[in-house]
């Protein structure tokens, strides 16, 4: 009898450990910094604040109204001038993007608007602003989703 106490106990305690540590890997996944692996071992371990999302063109256009977000295009100054959102800041990706960045110096209580020409730039650059502590949203698809969805560029 005392055997079988002593094997309930164990098997008691067991399950409340696989129980805990199911609920702690439920709210890790569950934040939204961990769409960006990079982000996520630093933001859901408590050591950034910064966070990304990636959005629709209809929520980056309603993003970027708001005179809080600083819009960023990271293409080439050629790119650039080709057409782009009104209002973005052409700050090219490259090596020495982090400190483009800093040298501008942008407030990380606001946010950042980030786009490129297809999304794959602009999710290497969210990556960076994020690992800086800013808050970051992210055009998908770029500004050719932007484009095919009907919004206009300025040159």
């Amino acid at each position: 009898m005392v055997d079988m106490k002593k094997i309930l106990c164990f098997m008691a305690l067991m399950s409340i450990l696989f129980a805990v540590e199911a609920q702690q890997k439920l709210q890790h996944d569950g934040r939204n910094c961990c769409q960006q692996e990079a982000a996520c071992k630093q933001s859901c371990s408590g050591g950034q604040k910064g966070r990304l999302e990636t959005v629709s063109v209809e929520m980056f256009a309603q993003q970027i109204r708001s005179r809080k977000v600083v819009l960023i295009d990271v293409r080439s100054p050629k790119e650039y001038a080709s057409g782009h959102i009104k209002g973005a800041k052409n700050i090219e990706w490259g090596n020495d993007f982090k400190e483009q960045i800093e040298r501008i110096g942008l407030k990380k209580n606001g946010k950042v608007a980030v786009y490129c020409r297809s999304g794959r730039r602009s999710r290497a650059a969210a990556n960076v602003l994020v690992e800086m502590g800013f808050a970051v949203v992210e055009l998908e698809g770029g500004i050719l989703a932007w484009e095919k969805g009907g919004n206009t560029v300025v040159k």
